[in-house]
């Protein structure tokens, strides 16, 4: 069985390139969000959903977090998405399931909640559902402050923890946001927990498929709860199947890091990494 029969997910194209832009290849790289474009349907869409099925079957307890300040907000961030995908509010396919679980099952996104903090002074994570982590465990960040729950991202220093909770403090319910995370991944798979991707990443040959990671994340503030929505859609493609010009864009923007940051864009796979790179950007 080859990659592509394992990862049906998988995309022939980048849906996002970041990296070819100074302004967004680094965080926070925030634009405006159309909300008519909140979610996306992408064609990785059909097989990603029957991937958070499985997920929602066999691993509940890592996908979904869940505090009691999280109950009314859940709840109003289903109704928005409802409403958004143009549905009945009082859809009655959605009953068996919690709030949680039935937003996964409306949208390829995940979505955090936060709230402000009067302790830390800072947005705290009070519940999600994460289907696709890419190597970070739910059930360590919830209840959390934005700083502590980025603490694995080597260039979330104290002058970028202040500026993400201005941007936090200042978000309106009429100005969303959105931006695109990248990393290089010598695995396909979109469940990443801790644990399963330190695994993958160690069982990866040597030389083997790299693939990059895309996450389009928006920031919505829901106007009754007063949270904000973080929106998580994950793609992945094989850095093959960029174009030379992208391929040359991820190998600078590659070379613009330090080595924290590389082992975070890319563990171990970085020198092959740009080795692909510059075949691909070669034709």
């Amino acid at each position: 069985m080859n990659a592509v029969d394992r990862t049906p997910w998988l995309l022939d194209h980048a849906p996002y390139t970041p990296f070819m832009q100074r302004r967004t290849a680094k965080p926070p790289g925030l634009s405006p969000l159309d909300m008519d474009a909140w979610t996306v349907r992408l064609p990785d869409f059909e097989a990603q959903m029957a991937r958070r099925r499985e997920v929602l079957r066999d691993h509940p307890e890592v996908a979904i977090g869940s505090g009691h300040d999280a109950e009314e907000p859940v709840l109003e961030l289903l109704s928005m998405l409802k409403a958004h995908l143009g549905l009945d509010p009082e859809i009655t396919q959605l009953e068996e399931y919690c709030a949680w679980t039935a937003i996964a099952h409306l949208v390829a996104e995940d979505f955090c909640l936060l709230l402000p903090d009067q302790s830390s002074g800072e947005y705290k994570l009070i519940g999600a559902i994460l289907c696709f982590p890419s190597r970070w465990l739910l059930s360590e960040k919830m209840n959390r402050p934005l700083t502590i729950i980025h603490d694995p991202v080597p260039d979330y220093d104290d002058a970028l923890a202040r500026r993400v909770n201005r941007v936090f403090e200042a978000l309106h319910q009429d100005r969303p946001l959105v931006r695109i995370n990248w990393l290089v991944h010598p695995t396909a798979e979109l469940f990443l927990p801790i644990g399963l991707s330190d695994k993958l990443m160690q069982e990866a040959p040597v030389g083997g498929p790299l693939f990059l990671r895309t996450e389009r994340q928006t920031l919505v503030r829901l106007p009754r709860s007063r949270a904000v929505a973080f929106g998580i859609k994950t793609s992945v493609c094989p850095l093959e199947c960029l174009t030379p010009a992208q391929a040359q864009g991820l190998h600078a923007a590659l070379l613009d890091e330090d080595d924290d940051i590389l082992t975070y864009r890319g563990g171990s796979t970085r020198d092959h990494a740009r080795n692909v790179l510059t075949q691909v950007a070669a034709g």
